[in-house]
């Protein structure tokens, strides 16, 4: 997954990158590795999956929405893993590169 967002907060840049290095909380990431395998201590290759998964969601939300800007506010359920405080203002940008 090379796709890259822009998140912002109150119209200011709060992160920039690849959709994989964006932050999620680590108490969601340590719920979801439960679920998936059992693994309350998850090592590297279960975040990494955990990680991917959270951010499939984030992008079929994009998908579903035919979307390249999300309001989280719009979405608070199914992104209450972003690691920032209150997701009413921030929005996530879909970066598509110009081929």
């Amino acid at each position: 997954m090379k796709e890259k967002v822009i998140i912002e907060k109150d119209g200011n840049i709060v992160f920039q990158g690849r959709i994989l290095n964006m932050p999620i909380k680590e108490d969601h990431i340590i719920s979801k590795s439960i679920e998936v395998f059992g693994d309350d201590e998850p090592c590297i290759i279960h975040q990494s999956f955990v990680v991917k998964e959270l951010v499939t969601e984030i992008l079929d939300l994009f998908s579903d929405n035919d979307t390249l800007l999300l309001h989280c506010k719009d979405h608070l359920e199914q992104l209450s893993f972003i690691n920032f405080e209150d997701l009413n203002n921030i929005t996530i940008k879909l970066v598509r590169k110009n081929k």
